[in-house]
């Protein structure tokens, strides 16, 4: 009996050994963690991208102007030509008038028009500029002039820059009345005329070029047309000279409306153009099968 006792443990420990080897499989499961590897290196594109989202910056702060302060934002085409609009029909809208009253040949008395059209000039060229350091155009089209260190400009630069509209008016007319006697008295006008025309011609392609919109005044100056935010704190006339600012405002909302609708158009007529070439060629395919 003890011998079959003996020869029945043996064969309870077969299993146990049997139990062992089937333990094996663990190898496997440590096998299928080796995709760790891959979401490793799946990780790398967002490395890719956080570096691209890190470049951007770099490119935007190229395009921004070096002088410019931190804070401020040049001021868009719109606005620049919303100001030049408000300041020349400002200027010279009166004078104009006047001038087309007295080339119908009527006789009437227009000194007060003339005086009047002479405070305006007087208010825009260098009253407004040296008080507020901005003329009517730029409230109207919320913009200002801001130099590098983050202030007004001096106010020479916003009476020159006043200037040289009135300089290529003022040379054009020297230039025509004197034309006749440059051989005489009239040559030192004329030459003045030429000058004053020149800079104008000069500041006109230097603001067309420039990536920043500057003429010959604001590079002396350093300075930069920007856009204006009202404090909401004024009072009195500077009060209203800001409330120009909404009439501006509902302009270029306007102006976007119009742009919207010429896109829209436009793309209409391109519509219209394609389905019309579409269907000739429809009609030349069916025509070319009817002849076989």
């Amino acid at each position: 009996m003890g011998l079959l006792d003996k020869v029945d443990n043996l064969d309870d420990e077969k299993p146990a050994k049997a139990v062992a080897k089937k333990a094996q499989p663990k190898k496997a499961v440590a096998k299928k963690a080796q995709p760790k590897k891959a979401v490793a290196k799946k990780a790398q594109p967002k490395k890719a991208a956080k570096a691209a989202k890190k470049a951007k910056p770099d490119g935007e702060k190229r395009i921004r102007p070096s002088g410019l302060p931190e804070g401020y934002e040049l001021t868009g085409k719109m606005p620049r030509y919303i100001g030049w609009l408000i300041n020349f029909a400002w200027n010279f809208g009166v004078a104009i008038g006047l001038l087309s009253i007295l080339a119908t040949g009527a006789d009437s008395d227009l000194t007060i028009g003339w005086a009047a059209a002479f405070l305006m000039i007087i208010l825009n060229w260098l009253v407004l500029p040296i008080w507020t350091g901005r003329n009517i155009g730029e409230f109207v089209s919320r913009s200002k002039y801001m130099n590098s260190s983050g202030a007004k400009p001096f106010p020479l630069h916003a009476v020159l820059n006043n200037s040289l509209g009135f300089m290529g008016l003022i040379g054009m007319i020297l230039m025509f009345v004197y034309f006749q006697d440059i051989s005489g008295s009239g040559m030192v006008p004329f030459i003045i005329g030429v000058v004053m025309i020149v800079l104008w011609i000069v500041n006109f392609f230097l603001k067309k070029n420039s990536d920043y919109s500057q003429g010959i005044f604001d590079l002396a100056f350093s300075a930069y047309l920007v856009n204006h935010v009202a404090t909401g704190t004024e009072t009195g006339w500077m009060a209203r000279f800001e409330s120009l600012g909404d009439f501006g405002d509902k302009w270029q909302e306007k102006q976007a409306a119009r742009q919207e609708k010429a896109e829209k158009k436009a793309e209409e007529r391109a519509k219209a153009a394609a389905e019309a070439a579409e269907a000739k060629d429809a009609e030349a395919e069916d025509a070319e099968v009817s002849e076989d």
